[in-house]
């Protein structure tokens, strides 16, 4: 098979090129951290093990991530007063800055990769893209609860 031909390699392609986009427009913020920061403003006081879920990221990466953040000044971690075992997260003044513009850069990029697609075409990628990991959702085993909720399709 010819790579061109291989789906998951254009869309390692894709994604290559979106990285690099993102990277030369906004070098101090990864696109994990954005995520984490998206999900603490859209769910102020998120328990730390539920943004996990809401920004498909592994706990792993998120137990390393989260003190960077909060180091940084761009988030807050508080005990949670009923249940001293939770960790709620808020974002700072400065991690609504920051958030703000990196909102500008994500829509930047996002834009001008998919502005080579017309308004069906976008459409109709998100829809196979939100089945297939709709269907790896469906398939992840109780010890793999890492996995974003499943979403509208107009929030892509």
């Amino acid at each position: 098979m010819e790579l061109d031909a291989a789906v998951f390699h254009l869309l390692r392609r894709t994604l290559q090129e979106h990285n690099a986009n993102w990277q030369a427009q906004l070098p101090e913020l990864t696109k994990p951290q954005y995520a984490v920061l998206r999900a603490v403003d859209e769910h102020p006081g998120i328990e730390q093990a539920t943004v996990g879920q809401q920004a498909a990221i592994d706990k792993a990466t998120l137990a390393s991530l989260l003190p960077r953040l909060e180091q940084r000044g761009l988030l807050s971690r508080t005990i949670d007063s009923g249940d001293r075992r939770r960790r709620l997260l808020h974002l700072t003044e400065q991690g609504r800055s920051v958030l703000l513009q990196a909102d500008s850069v994500a829509e930047s990029v996002n834009g001008a990769m998919l502005a080579r697609l017309s308004e069906a075409e976008h459409d109709q990628l998100r829809r196979l893209l939100l089945k297939l990991a709709d269907e790896q959702d469906s398939s992840t085993t109780p010890n793999q609860q890492d996995a974003p909720p499943h979403r509208s399709p107009k929030n892509s």
